[in-house]
């Protein structure tokens, strides 16, 4: 196979393929961006204190920054593996097509590669253009804000190279992803098998955050948090699991469709409702410490001025991530959408038209959303409180507490209702899915 050949075979052909790679590249730019602040921040020397924030001028909170960077840039990435999955069953019935015209599977791997390595390697290009303007903004912020140094000569090095990486690795994850295409339908899997899975996952992060509940240490905090990730990711794909299923029980046929849509994606939903758990988390153990700091009368401003920047900047960074995730769950009903446009079609010739299809897909969304979020603060507000208890045995929580709870059912309906917003956005893809034109045959 030629190169030419090859792309031209992976260029995009359909508009879901063009979106899954406009979603791709901005997903592995940002990811560039944050990885370049890291590299960054890992080479700088000394700083003027009086010109930079704490946060990077002493050494022992530098890794904290740095660590912060590579969880966004994580998120990013996980937002990217979504990307490439949009559109996977018109994909692979296209790529199924060249088998029978007589494509090897090594070919076909190929073109996936080519294809996903293409969107990483132009959003590696657009990451460095996006780390110069971020460095830029972030040297504008007051000093107490300025957790970024200024660009180097070495970054003009790191950029192409990170290019490259984010290509390679783009391309070696759209080549694994094509590995088992096969002309042959799939079996489901066995929905005990996989449920019992993710069981045991969420069982074994449970006993981790457990584990960490024992006497303090810095260690164990870690673990804490591993075991809030394995737990979310364990055991939400099982929530959503159970919960189509009683949608599906409901006698509002617009309720059993929302729940038989969302049993076929539980999965996927359910990994990115576990990331919208763990930014719920981070949520509530900020809003915990806030509130915590606001009611003690032991701080000074300078340290609080400090305390609530670092506060600010780990808020953002978990509404960026829960960004990514609900980015990713509406590229993923939107290449549902696609999927079933046949069966949609069909249920519209009968009477179940697009505002009936669009408020399924809101059903679909909206609750499992709110419940994850809502969840996710009363955890990590809940570990917070946990955490005071011990180092401070004497303090009364009980206010904390009283807080935390009103700021799980806040923020959880706020997420809910951001959610159904956020489902208007398909509502063209919601009425292209339920044409009629979409049952013919030739």
């Amino acid at each position: 196979m030629t190169v030419t050949t090859l792309i031209t075979l992976a260029r995009p052909k359909s508009s879901t393929d063009r979106r899954r790679s406009t979603l791709l590249v901005a997903a592995v730019a940002v990811a560039g961006v944050f990885l370049l602040v890291g590299q960054r921040i890992v080479r700088v020397g000394s700083l003027d204190s009086a010109t930079y924030s704490s946060y990077l001028t002493e050494d022992g909170l530098r890794p904290g920054v740095v660590t912060a960077a590579v969880l966004l840039a994580a998120a990013a990435c996980a937002l990217a593996f979504q990307a490439l999955r949009l559109g996977t069953a018109a994909r692979d019935r296209r790529l199924a097509a060249l088998r029978l015209a007589g494509a090897t599977p090594s070919q076909v791997r190929l073109i996936g590669a080519a294809d996903a390595g293409t969107s990483g390697l132009l959003g590696g290009v657009l990451a460095g253009p996006l780390y110069f303007a971020v460095a830029a903004v972030v040297q504008s912020l007051p000093q107490v804000g300025r957790v970024l140094p200024s660009p180097a000569v070495g970054d003009l090095a790191a950029w192409p190279v990170l290019a490259v990486v984010l290509a390679l690795v783009a391309a070696g994850a759209g080549g694994l992803l094509r590995r088992q295409l096969s002309t042959e339908p799939k079996s489901e899997p066995d929905r005990a098998a996989w449920q019992g899975r993710y069981l045991t996952i969420g069982a074994v992060g449970a006993a981790l955050v457990a584990l960490s509940l024992m006497p303090l240490s810095p260690i164990l905090i870690f673990v804490q948090a591993a075991g809030v990730l394995l737990a979310a990711s364990g055991f939400a794909p099982v929530a959503v699991a159970a919960y189509a299923r009683r949608l599906e029980r409901s006698g509002d046929p617009v309720r059993m469709l929302a729940g038989g849509r969302l049993l076929h994606t539980s999965r996927s939903i359910g990994r990115m409702l576990a990331l919208l758990v763990v930014c719920g988390g981070v949520v509530g153990a900020v809003l915990a410490i806030g509130r915590d700091r606001q009611l003690s009368e032991r701080e000074l401003a300078a340290s609080g001025d400090f305390i609530y920047t670092g506060l600010g900047f780990v808020a953002l960074l978990s509404l960026f991530a829960a960004f990514a995730a609900g980015v990713a769950m509406l590229a993923g009903a939107a290449d549902d959408l696609l999927d079933q446009r046949s069966q949609l079609a069909a249920l519209n010739v009968f009477g179940m038209g697009a505002s009936q299809v669009l408020r399924s897909v809101r059903i679909q969304l909206t609750g499992p959303a709110a419940v994850a979020v809502g969840a996710g603060v009363l955890i990590g507000g809940g570990l917070v409180c946990s955490l005071q208890n011990r180092v401070d045995p004497p303090a009364d929580t009980s206010s904390v507490v009283v807080f935390v709870l009103i700021a799980a059912a806040v923020v959880g309906v706020l997420a809910g209702g951001v959610a159904a917003l956020a489902s208007g956005v398909l509502s063209g893809q919601v009425r292209d899915a339920v044409d009629p034109a979409n049952l013919r045959t030739t």
